[in-house]
């Protein structure tokens, strides 16, 4: 004895079918539309009435970079002025907010506006560290070679500055 399934079961499983193929459809489309799509970051878009005037649209992205807890940072921070003890209050700021592992020590050279330098692969934490100064983007940079001070370890080198006194 065979049963034939009743039109309403039919019409269920022909309705799932479609909505899975209309699913289907959407992500390819979606997918070709991100990769042929978003090829360039600048592109041109011309006016339907064949004038010669063309209008240039420019995307800009921002990355924001993912750093380690305060608490797991090794900062240095160098008091690069003749204002006697402002490597400890900058250490003291940063035990405010977090950094726990923070040496201080002196430079020869002193500097009027503060720099935060970071080791490779640690910008992200130098952008925090400047961040929780109150200092601009324009005031972190890859360390250089030599670095400026000795690092004892740290990943992040604060130069105080006048502008932190």
């Amino acid at each position: 004895m065979t049963t034939d399934a009743a039109p309403d079961d039919q019409d269920s499983g022909r309705g799932t079918r479609t909505g899975v193929i209309i699913v289907v459809v959407a992500v390819i489309i979606g997918l070709i539309l991100l990769t042929k799509g978003y090829g360039s970051s600048q592109s041109e878009v011309s006016t339907a009435s064949g004038s010669s005037s063309k209008t240039s649209v420019v995307v800009s992205t921002t990355t924001t970079l993912v750093g380690n807890a305060p608490a797991s940072v090794k900062v240095k921070v160098v008091n690069a002025t003749n204002v006697q003890g402002l490597a400890t209050k900058t250490r003291d700021r940063l035990q405010t907010v977090g950094y726990t592992q923070v040496a201080v020590g002196d430079s020869p050279k002193p500097q009027e506006k503060t720099t935060v330098y970071y080791t490779a692969g640690s910008e992200a934490d130098g952008q925090a560290v400047a961040k929780a100064l109150g200092l601009n983007a324009d005031q972190v940079m890859q360390m250089p070679d030599p670095a400026p001070a000795e690092l004892a370890g740290a990943t992040v080198l604060v130069m105080a500055g006048l502008d932190l006194s």
